[in-house]
């Protein structure tokens, strides 16, 4: 895998980039709901997801991104802007989720919905977890091509010993960053069409319009109030 930054200037240049990331990201998971060979769109696509899932039995692994309809009768979440003290509440519905921890007993995920995030910090984060992970994420390709196991054993091990909070910490330190804004929780029972998303194809997650995921809140307000609580933090 390329880093992150460096795809993204490769792919910035792309006239129609949004529209692609869009199409990547919701149409082939979530609209269309595309498996197995059915999106294996391009040379290089693969399908890692139906390797993982026969392990897991489709439950989610720390250090993967998913993406899903969220359909949880209460699905009226609250954001606090640290600046204003102003509490802000809105609907989460197709959130691209990294995986932090899984607890198999409770059926509920942890982890950071991407779509909270500026595009800019979405990349921080992708950044951030490549530097740490180098050494695992430059052999994915040749992973991932031939249906090989490649899941982040050294980050589950992170995960699973409750050390995620200092990890992200040292991950906010190296980029400037206030990751742990778009921390979510979700019950699986309550999540349709989960999806795993290719690692090939994180590098459009930069790039994802993020408009129709939220409900009764302006995109932007949720980004505003990053920054406004990242600044606040400072």
């Amino acid at each position: 895998m390329i880093s992150p930054t460096e795809t993204y200037e490769k792919l910035k240049h792309i006239d129609n980039i949004r529209d692609v990331a869009y199409d990547r990201l919701f149409n082939t998971y979530l609209k269309y709901n595309l498996k197995g060979e059915h999106k294996l769109i391009d040379i290089d696509s693969t399908d890692q997801e139906s390797v993982i899932k026969r392990l897991t039995f489709g439950r989610p692994v720390p250090g993967m991104i998913y993406t899903f309809i969220n359909l949880s009768p209460n699905n009226l979440q609250e954001l606090q802007n640290l600046k204003t003290g102003k509490t802000i509440q809105f609907h989460d519905f197709t959130p691209i989720c990294f995986c932090t921890s899984f607890n198999p007993i409770t059926n509920l995920m942890k982890g950071l919905n991407l779509t909270m995030l500026p595009s800019s910090e979405r990349l921080k984060f992708l950044q951030a977890y490549f530097n740490n992970y180098k050494l695992f994420l430059d052999r994915i390709e040749e992973k991932t091509e031939y249906n090989k196991l490649a899941v982040n054993i050294n980050y589950m091990i992170i995960a699973l010993t409750g050390k995620n909070p200092q990890l992200f910490k040292q991950f906010n330190e190296q980029q400037g960053a206030f990751f742990q804004y778009a921390y979510r929780s979700y019950y699986i029972q309550n999540l349709a069409k989960f999806r795993m998303i290719e690692y090939q194809e994180w590098s459009y997650i930069p790039f994802y319009d993020a408009q129709q995921s939220f409900k009764k809140i302006n995109i932007a307000e949720i980004h505003k109030t990053y920054w406004d609580n990242k600044n606040k933090t400072k």
